[in-house]
């Protein structure tokens, strides 16, 4: 069931540690991010959810298994999928 962040189909911002994130309404997301979230395999999920620029962008400033956690977090609630 679409959520409503999920009306307009358009990528939401996500702010975290200064960067702006695009990040697609849980309707858009490519299955690979579920499946990589159902394997616990968290950074695949995340390179599958932002792409190959957002994510090095985050790799950049985010290098411990702790802002991995918050941004999947953060991200979650901003497109209203819940806890990963």
């Amino acid at each position: 069931m679409p959520t409503k962040n999920d009306a307009t189909g358009k990528p939401l911002p996500v702010e975290y540690n200064g960067d702006t994130y695009l990040v697609p309404p849980t309707e858009e997301w490519d299955l690979n991010v579920l499946e990589a979230i159902d394997d616990n395999k968290l950074t695949t999920a995340l390179r599958a959810l932002l792409g190959d620029e957002q994510y090095a962008t985050f790799r950049k400033t985010n290098t411990k298994v702790k802002a991995l956690g918050e941004f999947m977090d953060v991200a979650g609630k901003a497109v209203g999928a819940g806890n990963f």
